[in-house]
């Protein structure tokens, strides 16, 4: 059983998810699992991607109408809801974590971009990046920290007309192959002073730094770019200082309920492939999947996988209806990327040599999980947000 026989079959644990899609919706996603067999499972066979997405590749998921999928319709997009596009990432997911980041990543960018973006951005970059013919990422991480958004370094100074930004920004999903970033800058002090600029990476004074040497999930395309004396024109301002850091902190539960659903994914489909070995290989005249010690291994992934899906769907239902979310998903998140890195060496071990194979997906899945402790906020930093609920939430 490979990578591609894996990806097929779809689980009973989405169902909680599918029953919240419309009919409309549910075609976007079965789209969405066709456009991963043919296009996103071939490139994994062997030792997987080397480098991102081509740009070819992602015209035709635009083709498809993907990036906009939660773009209003009557700004070009499919109009789906919130429970859709976390539909989306666990397709992609269950495939490839990477595949997911990264695509995932580009559709975000779109909705911001096109929903919140003036009428001069909206213009210049809409219709375009709908259609996948453009690239949009987000730039918020610098080489001196991420986490510490207070000491942001990237500065941007008022000027005539616009805005002056100077700085570097690494770790950036989709950097390699970006056209435009939405770029945080430090314009006064502290996390009130920071505003997000939308930068044209094409542009004179931006420079697209060599990708990160990241020795797996290279389809995320995470690299960086420094920005020189570069011009923004009031008009490209997507958050002012003053508003920017609310609401990003508004969207980043969203964020962390998305890595929490595409661990379930990797995990789901890293015990589908260890069930479907463990139930044709023989040894002492029963198949693997009939002793109990290896059975009740598995038993335990599938518990712990199904408490992490329920968890994520909380924390969606919360997002969903526009009310705080902020404790759900800080505990989605930490308990699905904690939960997967045991759920695929479980479900590796299972296998047992055999899961070293280029042709199972255990070792990709391992080492691409990880960007799942890092993305969208630590897992410390989760520990930190449960934490300031210790005494108001839990105490009694």
């Amino acid at each position: 059983m490979n990578q591609s026989a894996s990806s097929n079959a779809r689980s009973g644990i989405y169902a909680i998810w599918d029953e919240r899609l419309t009919a409309a919706e549910r075609e976007h996603i079965g789209r969405v699992s066709r456009f991963c067999d043919e296009h996103i499972v071939p490139l994994l066979q062997g030792n997987g991607a080397t480098g991102p997405f081509s740009r070819g590749l992602i015209e035709k998921w635009g083709a498809l109408g993907l990036p906009g999928l939660q773009t209003p319709a009557e700004l070009g997009g499919l109009g789906a809801s919130y429970f859709a596009k976390i539909a989306m990432v666990q397709e992609l997911a269950r495939r490839s974590f990477a595949a997911a980041f990264s695509l995932n990543n580009m559709q975000s960018l779109v909705l911001s971009i096109v929903t919140r973006g003036s009428p001069v951005v909206r213009d210049l970059y809409a219709s375009s990046l709908l259609r996948g013919e453009l690239v949009a990422s987000v730039a918020l991480t610098e080489p001196s920290g991420g986490s510490d958004l207070g000491a942001m370094q990237t500065t941007a100074r008022q000027v005539e007309g616009g805005w002056c930004l100077n700085g570097e920004k690494t770790w950036i999903a989709n950097a390699a192959i970006a056209d435009l970033a939405v770029v945080s800058a430090q314009a006064g002090s502290g996390t009130k002073g920071i505003g997000r600029f939308i930068v044209d990476i094409r542009e004179p004074g931006a420079e697209r730094l060599a990708p990160c040497p990241v020795a797996a999930g290279h389809l995320v395309g995470l690299g960086g770019f420094r920005l020189v004396d570069y011009f923004v024109p009031d008009t490209h301002v997507m958050d002012p200082p003053g508003e920017a850091f609310r609401l990003s902190m508004q969207s980043i539960n969203g964020a962390r309920v998305h890595v929490a659903a595409m661990c379930v994914a990797v995990a789901q489909a890293s015990l589908s492939t260890a069930i479907g070995y463990c139930r044709q290989r023989q040894a002492f005249g029963r198949r693997l999947l009939d002793h109990q010690g290896l059975r009740w291994k598995l038993v335990d992934v599938a518990n712990q996988i199904e408490a992490a899906n329920l968890l994520a769907f909380r924390a969606a239902e919360l997002i969903e209806a526009d009310t705080d979310a902020t404790l759900a998903a800080a505990h989605a998140k930490k308990f699905a990327g904690e939960m997967a890195v045991e759920a695929i060496e479980e479900s590796a071990q299972a296998v047992g040599a055999n899961a070293s194979l280029a042709t199972y997906p255990f070792m990709r899945n391992m080492a691409e999980i990880k960007l799942a402790a890092y993305a969208d906020g630590t897992t410390e930093m989760q520990n930190e947000r449960i934490g300031s609920y210790l005494e108001k939430h839990y105490a009694g």
